[in-house]
């Protein structure tokens, strides 16, 4: 981060000095019951609206995968259909072990 030049914004007959910059300290700390039941209560709501939004992405994962294997099934039903009534013929053949 560059550093700002001094600037002179009038003239004064007191020597030259250098101006300070001014800092902004923002504590995200609440330091009064006030501000803390305002964080408590946003941390809730926050907390809550993650859960609500993963419940949706868990349902719409879910009817993806549901989907899928509904179309799976819907694609094969011939397949399994045709695998089922297949008999198979062939002889059997004993053997005497004696």
């Amino acid at each position: 981060m560059k550093q700002l030049p001094n600037r002179q914004t009038r003239q004064t007959s007191q020597p030259s000095r250098s101006r300070t910059a001014r800092v902004i300290h923002v504590s995200v700390q609440p330091k009064t019951w006030f501000g803390k039941l305002i964080a408590g209560i946003v941390g809730v709501a926050v907390m809550l609206v993650a859960f609500f939004l993963s419940v949706v992405a868990f349902v719409v994962v879910t009817g993806i995968v549901v989907a899928a294997v509904i179309y799976f099934l819907w694609a094969t039903r011939r397949v399994r259909r045709t695998m089922r009534n297949r008999t198979i013929d062939g002889e059997i053949q004993t053997r005497d072990l004696q």
